[in-house]
């Protein structure tokens, strides 16, 4: 039995919402899911796929929280849309922008439901050669990413090789 169950009625509300504030690329290829397989997180925005995935769970804990968790999804794809080409950050100035224009000026970057908090080890190490700036990752990084902080103040907020993430220490082992 497939963890996916396809949102019809959401979904058509989604693309509403995605023409009313422009975003109309977004808005003709979206879907939504409901994804059984999600554990800590309320929803989930999948760029590539341009689909949103919501838990099942947030309708036993609250029915509002359906509404705002696909509005806080969709303002992903809203910021990304406006940004074009530009990196943007995942709950920065533009999505927060986006939020605001969907209708929920004071979202949070993560909900405050009661799911099970996820329990992961970062074992990849990542340095921006530029500012210093680490990363820590759960998985291997497996494309080329820059330093957003670095690509914002010295390229215009495009990514240039220069600030890319370099594999690095454990960041223990660095400070000695």
């Amino acid at each position: 039995m497939s963890s996916l169950r396809r949102d019809y009625v959401r979904e058509t509300r989604a693309k509403q919402l995605l023409l009313r504030v422009g975003a109309h690329r977004t808005a003709e290829a979206l879907t939504v899911f409901w994804n059984r397989r999600l554990r800590t997180t309320a929803g989930l925005a999948c760029y590539r796929r341009k689909s949103v995935f919501l838990n099942p769970k947030i309708l036993e804990i609250d029915v509002n929280e359906v509404e705002r968790t696909l509005l806080h999804e969709l303002a992903h794809f809203v910021a990304g849309e406006r940004a074009g080409r530009m990196r943007i950050e995942p709950h920065g100035r533009e999505w927060r922008q986006a939020c605001r224009d969907l209708g929920i000026p004071d979202e949070a970057r993560c909900h405050s439901l009661p799911f099970r908090q996820a329990q992961q080890t970062r074992k990849y190490f990542y340095r921006c050669g530029e500012c210093g700036t680490v990363l820590a990752r759960v998985r291997k990084i497996k494309r080329a990413i820059a330093c957003l902080s670095c690509c914002r103040q010295y390229n215009g907020g495009q990514y240039h090789e220069r600030f890319r993430f370099r594999p690095t220490e454990e960041p223990s082992s660095l400070a000695a």
